[in-house]
């Protein structure tokens, strides 16, 4: 505790400096990550303000007198109350130290908390974080013209740091700064039912090469349910990032940092994944292409589909012999040339983000360093199913198809994410989606080859208009 105080001081001093230096210096880039936390801020000068008292009731280096006066750290956060219990666990490890702090965390639903972000980065203020997946907070980021800050100074004053990889920056970074405080990974895999009548899984029939997974799919749809399901009304792009990176570790699925279009190097892939919805032998449920995230998970905790998505998240509570799934198994996503190498998908990773008018902005810095203490990895873990710092799972405890999210044995592939490098991202994620929608509703192979070519040009066009 003692090294996590002295990084916090030096976390504050150098806040100070920063608000008193005509011109703010260089964020820290993605591949500091790893360097001690002291080296962050080891560089600036002594001196500065601490904003707490601590526990023992001697004060903080460098406190000021009005440190002692209580600070209210305002959250909002995506979910329900069941996370509440993180957001408590690290207010009371920041306790210790700043008896003076307290959060006040209010829950929304993420259609709620997306337009409610968006209005206070830009205009109304009155939060100090916002919790909710990197990929949303960087949306707002990018439509609020950057309006949150950078918080590689923060991540690096936390004791726990190194738990943060490379993977996980590639997520939660834009231009080359951190912008979602890292709380927990969102990993999924491949989840295929085991009690269906008249299917028989066996070892060779496990779902890790295309081919296996196409298989079995026709077995459960003969069986009398969908083969497989997956969204499509909302994120079509999904299911190229889980089979392409997931399965087979490709990056760059639909677009590269140039940025160009990759849609015609692995058109055969995107023929493939498109086929099973559109295709002649169709496993994909009809009904997806108007399902959301809430409709699938209906679906699939009815035991109507035979092959589905399964988060680190789901694991646990789907275990459970109420939860309507039934018997299943999880493997990696199935590989299309039969290497062996395929993996989990990292899809995301839960953060939390800092408005530049937050209106306790060195509090809100003091508490995220707190966010990846022992204890608030474990009310991660309890409340949410996932955490950065996997040393706090007790693997004896992991229920039957948890265990494969902790397994080191098997790759963990990363999301790609361009939503912060290009201002004009969103346009070509428009595209991108129409042009998919519009291949899944062809009527044969010719037609989807054809919406393949085109999407391909479309977003290219999109490129060029803006660049």
């Amino acid at each position: 505790m003692r090294k996590h105080r002295l990084a916090v001081m030096m976390l504050a001093v150098a806040m100070s400096l920063s608000a008193c230096a005509k011109g703010a210096s260089e964020p820290a880039k993605t591949e500091g990550v790893q360097t001690e936390k002291t080296q962050a801020a080891g560089d600036q000068a002594a001196g500065g303000q601490e904003a707490g008292t601590r526990a023992d009731g001697t004060q903080a280096a460098g406190a000021q007198g009005q440190s002692d006066q209580p600070v209210k750290i305002t959250i909002w956060y995506e979910g329900n109350d069941s996370r509440l219990p993180f957001f408590k666990a690290a207010e009371a490890e920041m306790q210790k130290d700043y008896p003076n702090y307290s959060i006040d965390a209010i829950t929304f639903d993420n259609a709620t908390l997306t337009t409610k972000a968006l209005q206070a980065v830009t205009t109304t203020g009155g939060v100090d974080l916002i919790f909710n997946e990197a990929s949303r907070l960087l949306v707002t980021h990018q439509q609020s013209g950057g309006g949150f800050e950078a918080l590689d100074d923060v991540l690096a004053a936390s004791e726990n740091h190194d738990v943060v990889t490379n993977s996980d920056m590639k997520i939660i970074s834009a231009d080359g700064q951190l912008i979602a405080f890292p709380i927990n990974r969102s990993v999924n895999g491949l989840g295929y039912k085991t009690d269906v009548e008249g299917v028989e899984v066996t070892e060779d029939k496990i779902p890790t090469t295309f081919d296996k997974f196409l298989a079995l799919g026709k077995e459960y749809k003969n069986a009398g349910i969908s083969g497989w399901t997956l969204h499509l009304g909302t994120d079509p792009g999904q299911a190229f990032n889980l089979f392409l990176t997931g399965g087979n570790g490709t990056s760059d699925v639909w677009i590269n940092n140039v940025p160009e279009s990759r849609i015609e190097a692995h058109k055969d892939q995107f023929e493939k994944i498109i086929q099973l919805y559109a295709g002649p032998d169709a496993i994909w449920d009809k009904d997806a292409v108007n399902e959301d995230f809430s409709a699938m998970y209906t679906k699939i905790q009815s035991g109507s589909v035979g092959m589905f998505r399964v988060g680190n998240w789901n694991a646990a509570g789907w275990d459970q012999p109420d939860s309507g799934v039934g018997e299943y198994s999880v493997t990696t996503w199935p590989t299309f040339d039969g290497s062996g190498k395929g993996g989990l998908f990292l899809g995301g990773v839960r953060g939390i983000a800092m408005p530049k008018n937050a209106p306790e902005k060195e509090a809100a810095k003091v508490f995220l360093t707190y966010c990846l203490s022992e204890a608030a990895q474990k009310a991660s873990f309890d409340t949410m199913g996932s955490c950065m710092d996997y040393s706090v799972v007790d693997t004896e405890q992991l229920s039957k198809n948890q265990k494969i999210f902790f397994d080191s044995t098997i790759p963990i592939y990363p999301s790609d994410s361009y939503v912060g490098v290009f201002p004009y991202y969103p346009d070509m994620l428009e595209t991108y989606e129409k042009g998919l929608m519009n291949a899944f509703s062809a009527k044969d192979e010719a037609g989807i080859q054809s919406a393949i070519e085109k999407l391909h040009g479309d977003v290219n066009a999109v490129i060029q208009e803006n660049k």
